[in-house]
């Protein structure tokens, strides 16, 4: 009987659920969001983002902005690029830099960068325009200074591979040296690789 009676009431959920879709004018082939067969924003928009985590990115003369699916505009039209939001973060940016905002629309980094990743273990990876990278965490401190030749590797907190004058090496999260930049290679699994022979560092 409970069984049953959950049936329905996922039923009566369902049948309540908003209809939300994208509608192009016929003549302007600009865009319109209609909810339940109501238009709730103008013909405005040149491009609309799939709904991810109750936000979509929308363009209006070149520049993005993000809307909830009230057709509410969460931030102005000053993007230049912006992407889906992915576990609470999307990758945004102008001409030039990227940056990361987070679900209440902050700018987590300055922009700056010229390439950001969303975070991982709490840090978020970044690549200044001369092609080095570091880490921020998701507060916007820097955490790891940007010296480093390729994507650091967190493996954890405290085992951060990364690679300083074609010689990899492993920190942490605070930038403290566990293992010195002198081995040809460090695997994900703790595997180095020096002057011809294997070690086991972690």
């Amino acid at each position: 009987m409970r069984s049953l009676t959950l049936v329905y009431i996922v039923i009566a959920v369902l049948s309540q659920a908003q209809q939300l879709e994208v509608k192009t004018h016929p003549k302007t082939k600009l865009k319109a969001i209609v909810i339940d067969s109501f238009i709730i924003t103008d013909y405005k928009y040149s491009e609309v983002s799939e709904f991810l985590e109750n936000k979509a990115y929308v363009a209006q003369g070149g520049l993005y902005a993000y809307i909830n699916k009230a057709g509410e505009e969460l931030t102005p039209h000053v993007f230049v690029e912006a992407t889906n939001f992915k576990n609470g973060y999307a990758l945004v940016g102008d001409s030039f830099n990227r940056s990361l905002i987070n679900d209440k629309m902050h700018l987590l980094l300055p922009l700056i960068f010229a390439k950001v990743r969303r975070p991982h273990f709490g840090l978020i990876l970044v690549q200044s325009h001369e092609g080095k990278w570091g880490a921020y965490d998701t507060l916007g401190n820097k955490k790891v200074p940007l010296v480093y030749d390729l994507p650091p590797y967190i493996v954890s907190l405290d085992k951060i591979i990364v690679r300083q004058g074609e010689k990899y090496g492993v920190i942490n999260d605070c930038n403290e040296i566990v293992y010195n930049c002198t081995y040809q290679y460090i695997t994900a699994q703790g595997m180095a690789y020096k002057r011809g022979k294997y070690i086991q560092l972690f």
